[in-house]
């Protein structure tokens, strides 16, 4: 029974029919460095054209020895190749040094192969095999390694070709420096599906922090921190990306709605949005201020509060007060949680404090409340303005039409910065 004949079940793509490029059953001869391989004329047409099919396609070639200077533990793995079996490539080396090759040699068919392997990289001290499957959902890819791999095996290309170099340079794979090998091992174990690998929320923020650099997007925001309950999706101000927004209030103001939110690549529901911002290191940065002359309850966001909000909102909602150094929302506290200087308030707080709030301030009020605030709050007559700093809160972002206002869903606050700071729960 002849190879070509052999009752092999093989799958359906796999096509085993090889040209007669060479006599299938002559066996050649090819000398690599220190290393004789013998191979029957069937495995070399199995890959043609080649470097070996033209040099032995020559009648007084086919009974030479072809010599090659080059590594004998490199051309193992052609060797299996040509002979019809799948080739396993350990690390990053072993596939520039066979990759290489297969260009020095033209093998075509292999280095179709290798372009549809793995992705090998050294990060840190390690070399890490990556799973091609694993980055090939929507977010994950483009990356920072199918970028690299398609830009390295290019470039090289156009090298050797440009300058027509005898063989190929010698050749490094991708080394990422100055990153964490242990932090992109714990990313690969998330890509799996094994969320269990993140130990805190120390250590979340900094595997998103990685995901981000290697453009893994959909990975990062698969390990966002949040909230689901009651319809609503609870997220870090931090977290939130300016396309997972929706608003689905009319345009013609008819109707106030809450601004909703899905997470970017994420299969999941839009639901009304709930932020959170974490001002307790920065005091200052948010701040709540209650006027009784005007019954309006504004918060005020500076800094890196400021700078976030601008980055998520500006441009879709209008009826906020911005400048070079902070955005003013008018806020409502309907059904609000609240915590001032550790006492909790009743929900009527603030209406007992100023006066009814009404929900949309009018034009000039607004006017008046953009006036006001180019004053010091300090040449106000005492007590016609109190001032909340605000440690903690969560928001929701009304919408009616363009227009936007903050709704309070819970605050802790103090009266002035030299209160006893009280911790959540």
């Amino acid at each position: 029974m002849s190879l070509t004949t052999l009752p092999i079940q093989t799958f359906d793509e796999y096509d085993p029919a090889v040209p007669v490029v060479l006599p299938h059953e002559k066996v050649y001869s090819i000398q690599v460095g220190y290393k004789l391989f013998r191979l029957s004329g069937l495995s070399l047409s199995s890959d043609s054209p080649s470097y070996f099919t033209k040099f032995f396609s020559h009648p007084e070639n086919k009974e030479k020895v072809l010599f090659f200077d080059r590594s004998p533990q490199v051309f193992e793995k052609i060797y299996n190749h040509l002979q019809g079996y799948s080739i396993n490539i350990t690390n990053d080396y072993e596939f520039m040094h066979l990759w290489s090759d297969a260009f020095y040699f033209g093998l075509s068919g292999l280095r179709k192969v290798l372009t549809e392997q793995d992705y090998f990289a050294s990060i840190g001290s390690e070399s890490f095999k990556i799973p091609r499957a694993l980055l090939q959902s929507k977010g994950n890819s483009p990356n920072y390694f199918t970028i690299n791999a398609e830009r390295l095996l290019s470039d090289n290309l156009q090298v050797i070709e440009r300058k027509n170099m005898m063989r190929p340079p010698p050749q490094r794979p991708a080394v990422v420096t100055g990153r964490s090998s242990d932090l992109f091992r714990d990313l690969l174990e998330v890509l799996k599906g094994n969320p269990s690998v993140i130990k805190s929320e120390e250590h979340r923020l900094l595997l998103m922090k990685e995901a981000r650099y290697y453009r893994f997007l959909e990975l990062e925001q698969r390990m966002v921190s949040h909230k689901v309950c009651k319809g609503c999706i609870v997220l870090n101000l931090n977290h939130l990306a300016r396309r997972g927004l929706s608003n689905p209030s009319p345009s013609d103001k008819s109707i106030e709605r809450p601004m909703q939110y899905s997470r970017p690549y994420i299969e999941e529901p839009v639901r009304d949005l709930i932020f959170q911002v974490d001002s307790e290191e920065d005091p200052g940065t948010a701040v709540l201020f209650l006027n009784k002359r005007t019954s309006l309850a504004t918060v005020v966001f500076r800094d890196k509060v400021f700078a976030k909000l601008v980055q998520v909102f500006k441009g879709l909602i209008s009826g906020t007060i911005v400048d070079e150094t902070s955005m003013t929302f008018f806020a409502g506290f309907g059904r609000s949680h609240t915590l001032i200087n550790g006492r909790e308030m009743k929900s009527s707080w603030v209406t007992d404090l100023i006066g009814e709030n009404p929900a949309f301030p009018s034009e000039e009020e607004r006017d008046e409340k953009r006036a006001s605030k180019k004053r010091k709050m300090s040449d106000k007559v005492e007590g016609d303005v109190i001032e909340i700093f605000l440690k903690r809160s969560m928001w929701k972002l009304l919408m009616r039409g363009n227009l936007g206002r903050l709704e309070a869903v819970s605050i802790d606050g103090l009266t002035g910065l030299g209160q006893e700071r009280i911790d959540f729960l």
